[in-house]
C-alpha cells in the first residue's frame, strides 16, 4: 500500500491497488468522472465476492 493517497500510474498502477483491496472487501463504492467498460473489466473478476457495489459516475461513457 502506498504511503500517500495519490497513485499516478507511474510507479504503481491504480488497478493493482484496487484489485488488492477488493480481495478483502465485502463492499465497493466508486465515484468516477468517466466510466469505461475497459476499466470495469480490469477489476470485474475481483468483484465476484463483493456483496454491495455502488457506482457514482459522470455523464460520459464509451457505451
Amino acid at each position: 500500500m502506498p504511503i500517500h493517497d495519490i497513485i499516478d500510474n507511474r510507479n504503481q498502477k491504480l488497478v493493482d491497488q484496487i484489485n488488492c483491496i477488493l480481495d478483502s472487501s465485502a463492499a465497493a463504492h466508486f465515484a468516477v468522472g468517466y466510466f469505461f467498460i475497459s476499466g470495469f473489466t480490469a477489476i470485474a473478476q475481483r468483484l465476484t465476492n463483493i456483496k454491495e457495489l455502488r457506482l457514482l459516475i459522470g455523464n460520459t461513457s464509451n457505451r
